[in-house]
């Protein structure tokens, strides 16, 4: 009850609700101009969206953007090695809870800005073992529209897996998102347009997407994996190739 009744007086004051109209309204443009609330950071949005955030929940939003905003030890995320595929297999809900709160997380800036190519390689493997078709082309877009040249698929680092299945899943998975920004290209797509773009001319030329190298040097699983049991079709991929069944339409969208 007294916050409540303290957030009133707040607001009362803030607002210069004690003022007559013709002096309140310049003094509510003045206060907009020398503390804006719309800034390129897009603070007010990420304090909004933390909220919301369940997995894990965010005991306080105002903390969680301060950490965003804390450069310490590195501006850029740790990207941390997922389990193997077996493990996010036999538990898939742990990953498949996450689709919403990474939906808000891509929204803010500071948030993208400090994220890695690793790290949303990392997120499109663990969702490709939890057969998450939606968690799998939601990553894929955003990894697609991070066009710097550290985005580009090339330069995806080498996870040096000691799990072998792990190693394999990764090295076809690096070669399908190539193979998948190819398609994309080929049909005139650029990773700089707008999500929404139509065209009245040629698509600029642009450099070609290719799998790192560290992959070539990752061959077959002596046993077949197959990661999602449900799944009954099957064509021709780097995930065939080395002995791993899962289909890979989801990253084929537009």
């Amino acid at each position: 009850m007294l916050c409540r009744r303290l957030k009133e007086i707040w607001i009362y004051l803030w607002n210069f609700r004690y003022l007559p109209l013709k002096y309140r309204w310049p003094l509510i443009k003045l206060r907009r101009r020398l503390l804006p609330t719309r800034t390129g950071l897009g603070l007010r949005n990420a304090l909004r969206h933390a909220r919301s955030l369940r997995h894990p929940p965010e005991p306080n939003a105002y903390l969680f953007v301060l950490r965003l905003l804390w450069p310490f030890p590195s501006w850029r995320f740790p990207a941390v090695l997922p389990p193997p595929p077996r493990e996010i297999m036999a538990d898939p809900a742990r990953v498949r809870c996450r689709v919403r709160d990474l939906m808000y997380l891509r929204s803010m800036p500071l948030w993208r800005a400090r994220d890695t190519p690793q790290r949303s390689f990392y997120r499109i493997y663990e969702a490709f073992c939890a057969a998450d078709g939606r968690m799998i082309t939601y990553e894929t877009e955003y990894f697609w529209r991070r066009s710097g040249p550290d985005w580009a698929t090339a330069n995806i680092p080498d996870p040096e897996c000691g799990d072998p299945e792990q190693y394999a899943v990764m090295a076809s998975l690096a070669e399908v998102l190539a193979d998948s920004f190819v398609w994309r290209l080929e049909l005139g797509m650029r990773r700089t347009d707008r999500p929404i773009v139509s065209r009245s001319e040629d698509p600029p030329p642009c450099p070609p997407e290719v799998a790192p190298a560290w992959t070539a040097r990752v061959g077959p699983l002596k046993e077949k994996l197959v990661l999602d049991p449900d799944e009954d079709e099957y064509f021709d991929s780097p995930f065939h190739r080395r002995n791993i069944y899962m289909a890979t339409g989801w990253f084929y969208t537009v």
